[in-house]
């Protein structure tokens, strides 16, 4: 059925619904209530109308409309200040990826040759490349040194390390920043660090860390001399419409020679500090070479979107597209993806499945949050059918209510075609990685759900290495170990009234 027609059908049935509810109403309440709730009923009519001949995905416009017409007052409240789509003004969007597109230019031009040659000699996956290079701007980045770190414990030990041999500058992004002895291991750092000339630039995200980080932690480092900024502070979200689009990434960059990205924010429960979740569960990976321009030019960016003070980072900007010494050759390929907030196209998506669509030996996939487009289930259950050996791995534990069985809902179509579905035991797995066939390895912040892929900020590596995936899949092999593998369809075995909620719930899933 086209997707126009299944709209119009759907409006029909929503209107119907709410000419039902409005005589419920009349027969309940007292008729002066009547006026108010038929003038807000007129209005999320006329508003869902509109919203129908909107650029929006089917999905959402779907969700959108359910919600709106269901819960009247409340439900277009959400929209306005959660739902509309931020459009950048004229001055954000000519500086917004600035930088991320004038490194594209240098680098391809100063390396076309080598990279073209690469490109060409990847038959499987050089399309791949060309689709990050054509669309995204994303250089491919030779000559790097990757190390994938599986442990929270793990990571910040190597991070606090590096930290402490910076000679020039930090730049840190985190969604989450939250008091507590992580934080304070981090300040003490900082502070000798800047003690010693170094520059540190900080970016938060306000909306990730609202509650987690007190306003005297804040002064701490601003007092030490940390530059900290905000990402998109919530302050006339009815206005602005920003309030939905968040900066995802926990990016660290040390002197343009060693980055980090994937899924650890600058939090004790992160570094299996805190037990409320069990057994915490992440990854992180540590790149040396040239692949950190690509990570540091994103900071800049943000911070030039986030700050407004263009002024302040004139001393950052030669630093970061001057040439640096890496000594490291012949070693990974990797690109960089920068995911900015897009309602109707996500080149994060666009990566998934054209990675999907060329493997011919294995998918595997962990994500904390499976909300998928139905694109993505398609394109894994079409590999499963052509005998790839597709496994997804989700958490046994979550720090949302509803999520992970809202998860588990979406696995029902993937199991029933030959996905392996494999469940962390007492563990919240936050992991955001991937590997495809021997040759190409994903760490980075994004989940496989639509906020993930259309709402917020994100940084992914993409690994063209068959030795780096070679060592990363011990580590898969010891997940699967601790893993229980579905045999059935679990939520099968929940009452029909649980079942029905979460139908309900995946009916407006694509806005959460």
């Amino acid at each position: 059925m086209k997707n126009w027609l299944k709209i119009i059908l759907s409006m029909i049935f929503l209107f119907g619904m709410a000419i039902m509810a409005l005589i419920v109403v009349i027969a309940i309440f007292d008729l002066k209530f009547l006026y108010i709730f038929l003038v807000i009923i007129i209005i999320d009519l006329i508003f869902s109308f509109f919203f129908f001949f909107s650029k929006r995905r089917y999905e959402v416009k779907f969700s959108w409309i359910i919600f709106i017409n269901f819960v009247p007052f409340i439900g277009l409240c959400s929209y306005v200040f959660f739902g509309r789509k931020y459009h950048y003004s004229n001055e954000k969007s000519l500086v917004y990826n600035h930088l991320s597109k004038l490194e594209y230019d240098i680098y391809l031009k100063k390396n076309h040759t080598s990279v073209i040659k690469y490109t060409n000699s990847k038959q499987k996956f050089g399309n791949v490349i060309e689709l990050l290079m054509r669309n995204a701007k994303k250089p491919l980045y030779q000559n790097n040194r990757i190390k994938i770190l599986t442990n929270g414990t793990r990571v910040f030990k190597a991070l606090l390390t590096d930290l402490q041999q910076a000679q020039e500058y930090i730049l840190l992004t985190y969604f989450i920043v939250a008091d507590g002895e992580l934080f304070e291991s981090f300040l003490a750092v900082l502070t000798e660090r800047i003690a010693a000339g170094v520059r540190v630039y900080m970016i938060y995200d306000h909306v990730g860390s609202y509650f987690k980080i007190s306003k005297k932690s804040i002064k701490k480092l601003i007092k030490v001399g940390v530059r900290v900024h905000k990402y998109l502070p919530i302050i006339t979200p009815f206005i602005s419409g920003n309030a939905n689009y968040r900066n995802h990434r926990k990016d660290v960059i040390i002197d343009g020679l060693i980055g980090y990205t994937g899924g650890l924010n600058l939090a004790d429960l992160y570094a299996d500090k805190s037990w409320k979740f069990g057994i915490f569960h992440d990854t992180q990976v540590r790149i040396e070479g040239e692949a950190v321009r690509g990570l540091e030019v994103i900071f800049a960016d943000d911070w030039y979107f986030a700050t407004k003070l263009y002024e302040k980072i004139t001393d950052l900007e030669p630093t970061i597209l001057a040439e640096k010494k890496y000594n490291i050759t012949g070693e990974s390929h990797v690109q960089i993806v920068n995911h900015s907030p897009s309602i109707d196209y996500s080149i994060t998506e666009d990566l998934y499945l054209s990675l999907i669509n060329k493997a011919r030996k294995r998918i595997w996939l962990a994500t904390p949050y499976f909300i998928p487009p139905n694109e993505l289930i398609q394109a894994l259950i079409l590999a499963a059918r052509s005998g790839v050996d597709v496994r997804l791995t989700i958490p046994g534990l979550t720090d949302k209510i509803f999520v992970l069985d809202l998860t588990k809902s979406y696995c029902r179509e993937l199991i029933t075609n030959g996905v392996k579905i494999y469940e962390m035991n007492n563990m919240f797995s936050h992991n955001k990685i991937a590997i495809f066939d021997d040759e190409v390895a994903i760490v980075g912040t994004c989940n496989l759900d639509y906020r993930s892929f259309f709402s917020d900020h994100q940084t992914t590596a993409v690994i063209y290495d068959p030795t780096v995936v070679t060592s990363f899949i011990p580590r898969w092999e010891w997940d699967y170990k601790h893993a229980i593998l579905w045999q059935e369809w679990p939520i099968k075995y929940k009452s029909l009234s649980y079942r029905l909620l979460l139908t309900c719930l995946k009916l407006v899933a694509p806005i959460l």
